[in-house]
């Protein structure tokens, strides 16, 4: 079987490797894949960014989409033909993840989809809808459910809310599109005039560029009149300091990122003052997709995907991951 493999740091290490697979086991399902999308931790995992607690040879990316094409004799909540995807933590069912529902993820402590097909539990992986193909899919496990989790269970955004997303990344795109058909406003902020036409496009309702504008917290606590109700946080320790001065009282900011760095050095002050929540999103569990799945459904939202590549080319995808310039996501199909 055909696989892509790490065996050590450095995405030139990353190769095409024949792999034997695993027969699925009585409780099992055996995917065969369609497609697989690329989120900044894969690319922070191969490059040893993320965590040196690596164990190689390892097929990355923790996200993907495909047919179930074997199943084991118990397994009852799926069939053959039933289109699926891999949860990213596949041992959190549902609640907070209090004892080891996290200690394993895809992609990492476990082999990800990079690959032709793979077994998994029937209650690791979770039905797609119909309405989507593999492609969109496969970006909804990481990106599209961390969206999800900021806005609903964390942010528990209402209509007329507003929410703050900072950049056009997967969960940022994933976070307006979601925003919108709950029935809040949007603020959204970039370094790209382009990309922010884009984003207005897609129903933003404020957009800053926040070279142009450094000073963006206070232009959307101004937009929201009370400061905004929730802010998707991705940039960490370089952001932190606007978001606050964008949240209003009571309001969230749910971070899930440090790309403008990880070293948080926040003056507790304002957080006091404006009585901020601060919440560590890290995706989120199975009761949690598919609630989104079924939202999603309801209102036919689309995954935005910003580039499609073949098979062969994984690693111009993660190479294009480190570079920046995409909008929304970028997808592996392996029909390509």
């Amino acid at each position: 079987m055909t696989a892509w493999q790490l065996s050590g740091f450095g995405l030139n290490n990353l190769k095409p490797a024949q792999i034997t697979q695993a027969e699925p086991k009585s409780d099992d399902v055996l995917i065969k894949f369609e497609a697989a999308s690329v989120n900044p931790r894969d690319f922070q995992i191969i490059e040893g960014l993320f965590t040196q607690n690596v164990k190689f040879p390892l097929t990355p990316l923790s996200d993907g989409a495909g047919v179930v094409v074997a199943k084991g004799n118990d397994v009852t909540k799926l069939e053959l033909g039933d289109r699926v995807t891999p949860l990213f933590f596949p041992n959190w069912k549902s609640g907070e993840a209090l004892f080891d529902e996290r200690q394993i993820s895809s992609g990492l402590e476990t082999h990800g989809v990079l690959r032709k097909s793979g077994v998994y539990n029937q209650n690791a992986v979770i039905k797609i809808p119909d309405y989507l193909t593999a492609c969109e899919a496969a970006c909804l496990p990481c990106a599209g459910l961390t969206a999800w989790t900021s806005l609903v269970p964390v942010g528990n955004i209402q209509p007329y809310n507003t929410v703050l997303v900072q950049g056009t990344g997967g969960v940022a795109i994933a976070a307006l599109q979601l925003s919108k058909a709950l029935g809040a406003k949007v603020v959204i902020i970039s370094s790209s005039d382009e990309k922010l036409d884009r984003a207005k496009n897609m129903g933003a309702d404020l957009c800053i560029n926040y070279v142009k504008q450094p000073n963006w917290g206070n232009e959307a606590f101004e937009f929201a009149g009370h400061g905004v109700d929730a802010v998707i946080e991705i940039g960490g320790a370089g952001t932190m300091e606007q978001s606050l001065n964008a949240i209003r009282h009571g309001g969230h900011i749910a971070v899930i990122g440090y790309m403008a760095g990880i070293q948080l050095d926040v003056t507790v002050f304002p957080l006091i003052i404006k009585c901020a929540n601060l919440h560590g999103i890290a995706t989120g569990n199975r009761d949690n997709f598919e609630q989104m799945l079924s939202f999603m459904t309801n209102h036919k939202i689309r995954p935005t995907i910003s580039n499609l590549y073949s098979y062969k080319e994984a690693t111009a995808a993660l190479g294009d991951m480190a570079k920046g310039n995409h909008f929304g996501k970028l997808v592996i199909d392996f029909a390509r």
